[in-house]
């Protein structure tokens, strides 16, 4: 991966105009003292923009940031942003999931960083879809309510990030929460670690595309069923968007997300409105 990258500060953003071009570049944005970095493809023509998150990564075979499916970005017509999470550089961990420390919570800043690139790139909230899977899934499904009218594309994602691997887990509360236990962050900052918390906090429930592998049965009985069930309880004023689950059984690929293909060819699908 070589891409030409500019940096600048939080502050000179606003003015700071971003080219439109055939070659990806990384804008990389110091806010204070946390680097922010997305690898951005600007098509002026197009009329959506996708937002891709990366889930885990192994940090014994390379550095943060982690752009996964930078490769595909040629495959869209699209204007195409990938983020990486600046929670990776807390540590030497596989997943973050956007949590960043108790001060700040990392997700949050750059959903706030991508509203400003939004309005730039002059894109409305329902021409920008959120994608990802695992951990990417899960942050998708975050970034999504804090842009309200955006949707959100998801595969085998996590939504309670305590109930996702032990060992990734406690990585990350020991990367990010070094005075904390794990159900102490659960208690103090649940809308950091579980989906349908993060929806009652901001009274708000995003247009969802779910794909699940039932297959991968312990994403369907850890995140998928508490999704569900959680949901089920929201009331119809927060739950007013659709959530569309959609099933498939695949036992070879089990918590890995369908093939390159299918996915681009699912998210072309419900960006198309088909």
């Amino acid at each position: 991966m070589n891409f030409e990258e500019t940096l600048i500060d939080i502050n000179d953003l606003k003015d700071y105009k971003i080219p439109s071009s055939s070659d990806p570049f990384i804008l990389s944005i110091n806010n204070n003292k946390v680097k922010f970095e997305f690898l951005i493809k600007n098509i002026e023509e197009a009329s959506n923009i996708l937002i891709m998150g990366s889930g885990s990564y192994d940090p014994n075979k390379f550095n943060p940031p982690v752009f996964q499916r930078h490769a595909w970005i040629e495959d869209f017509s699209h204007t195409v942003i990938i983020y990486n999470d600046p929670t990776l550089y807390l540590g030497k961990i596989t997943i973050g999931w956007g949590n960043g420390t108790e001060d700040r919570h990392y997700l949050k800043e750059v959903s706030e960083i991508l509203e400003i690139l939004l309005g730039k790139l002059n894109y409305k909230n329902e021409n920008t879809y959120f994608y990802g899977s695992s951990a990417g899934g899960f942050m998708s499904l975050v970034l999504s309510g804090f842009l309200k009218g955006s949707t959100a594309i998801v595969n085998n994602p996590q939504t309670v990030v305590a109930n996702f691997w032990p060992v990734p887990v406690r990585e990350m509360i020991e990367a990010s929460y070094p005075s904390m236990e794990l159900e102490d962050v659960v208690s103090r900052f649940p809308e950091r670690m579980n989906v349908i918390e993060f929806y009652k906090s901001i009274n708000y429930v995003p247009p969802i595309n779910y794909l699940q592998n039932v297959a991968a049965t312990r994403d369907v009985e850890k995140h998928l069923i508490p999704f569900i069930s959680e949901i089920n309880t929201l009331s119809s004023e927060i739950f007013t968007k659709n959530v569309k689950i959609e099933l498939y059984s695949d036992e070879e690929k089990g918590h890995k997300p369908v093939s390159k293909k299918e996915t681009i060819k699912y998210i072309e699908n419900i960006i198309a409105g088909r």
